[in-house]
């Protein structure tokens, strides 16, 4: 049969053309409801081709062919494998654990005698190692200086070279050649800048939390500004410029006059109390 719209063949029996959807049976447009007597139509099957063979739904078996372990009438049972273990594996199991228990077992380790004895004896009293980790003392000094303020590290750096250059030459005489600050008069620059910086590590280390950290400030400004100070009057004792004989030579030099060592305390003294005096915003943090 031919369709009526794209004259395209389709089947005899087609209600709607598949190419062009055109109605070929006028009795689609009867609205009227079926009867109840009427049966249903018979489903319709697909068109099959001259000589093509049927072709077999999946699942289904060849005629002629059985499937091996089935017998007609009984259903095949697939067997699990045996997931249970046997009493004498799991017995061995729980025995080497045990085992391996009792020689992880610090009891196990010992003897009958080491009960004997210390057997009656007092326990030791634990005595803490009060030893100093190099390491870690090193670690916390690290942290300490990087977390201190700009003005705290600068008054504890110029404090501390304060008191290193005082056994550096501060005098150079014709007779007693180059005289160390620490072994003249010095040596009171020498302690005052060590309490500077005892000073300086109480208040930043909070060492005594009931000391009011204006104490230690007003002490460690008092102590570099005196250090400072006797740096300048010994300068001015230590100048000689009368003329002597050298004692290696036959040319003339001063008596006496400072040396290196007294110019450099003086620098470090300055940066000290430079330090100390921007460090006041800081103190009571």
């Amino acid at each position: 049969m031919k369709c009526t719209s794209c004259k395209k063949t389709v089947a005899d029996d087609a209600s709607v053309c598949p190419f062009c959807d055109t109605v070929l049976d006028a009795s689609l447009f009867d609205a009227g409801p079926p009867e109840e007597d009427d049966a249903p139509p018979p489903p319709r099957r697909p068109a099959t081709r001259p000589g093509a063979k049927p072709v077999a739904k999946p699942g289904a078996a060849k005629p002629g062919v059985k499937k091996p372990g089935t017998k007609p009438g009984v259903a095949a049972v697939k067997k699990k494998p045996s997931m249970q273990r046997s009493e004498e594996d799991m017995d061995a199991d729980l025995a080497a654990e045990r085992k391996e228990r009792a020689a992880n077992d610090w009891r196990s380790q010992i003897s009958e005698e080491d009960w004997k004895e210390n057997q009656g004896k007092e326990k030791e009293k634990f005595v803490p190692n009060k030893a100093m980790d190099p390491e870690l003392a090193m670690g916390e000094t690290k942290r300490y200086l990087w977390e201190l303020p700009l003005a705290d590290k600068l008054a504890l750096f110029g404090t501390s070279l304060l008191v290193i250059f005082t056994f550096f030459p501060w005098k150079e005489t014709v007779a007693e050649g180059d005289v160390l600050g620490v072994m003249s008069s010095g040596v009171l620059v020498t302690l005052l800048g060590s309490g500077a910086v005892a000073g300086i590590i109480v208040r930043t280390r909070k060492t005594m939390p009931t000391l009011n950290p204006l104490l230690p400030w007003v002490a460690q400004l008092g102590c570099v500004g005196v250090s400072a100070i006797w740096c300048l009057v010994y300068m001015k004792l230590s100048w000689d410029s009368t003329p002597a004989m050298s004692a290696v030579g036959n040319y003339e030099v001063w008596v006496s006059k400072p040396s290196l060592g007294l110019i450099l305390a003086i620098i470090a003294a300055i940066v000290s109390i430079v330090g100390t005096i921007f460090g006041l915003k800081d103190v009571g943090r």
